[in-house]
């Protein structure tokens, strides 16, 4: 019965963790064309930037934000820019605009940064043995 108890339990967590909406998701502001990867950023993480009609011309493209320690110049990958940004290390957790130049355009987006960390084990001791070694 204490199996059965637990098996639930855990059900129970992972359901929860599925469906509860993510804190700190890093993504663009919907369909304006920026892209943030991972969806979870966090101070001091490296992110992946993709601009969908940004990719290399004349001009020098380049993406900023107050989250991010310095401008990222984007380089083409076909009909996309794409860079990697550092988070500042003392960023505190919000949302922060990110503006790419693209030559004469310019387009807008949003990255959401989270201090929290997500919930790393989603599942009880007895049924993570990953967790299991950090509790001893």
């Amino acid at each position: 019965m204490r199996l059965l108890s637990i098996s639930a339990l855990g059900a129970a967590l992972v359901a929860g963790a599925l469906v509860a909406p993510a804190t700190g998701e890093a993504t663009s502001s919907g369909s304006n064309g920026i892209k943030v990867s991972p969806k979870t950023a966090h101070p001091g993480q490296r992110v992946e930037v993709t601009v969908r009609g940004c990719s290399v011309g004349p001009d020098r493209h380049w993406v900023q934000s107050t989250a991010f320690t310095k401008e990222v110049t984007l380089a083409g990958k076909g009909y996309n820019g794409q860079g990697s940004a550092m988070i500042k290390k003392n960023i505190g957790s919000g949302t922060y605009d990110i503006v790419a130049h693209c030559g004469a355009k310019q387009v807008t987006g949003r990255v959401k940064i989270s201090s929290r960390r997500s919930l790393p084990f989603p599942l009880p001791n007895a049924l993570n043995p990953q967790a299991a070694r950090f509790t001893k």
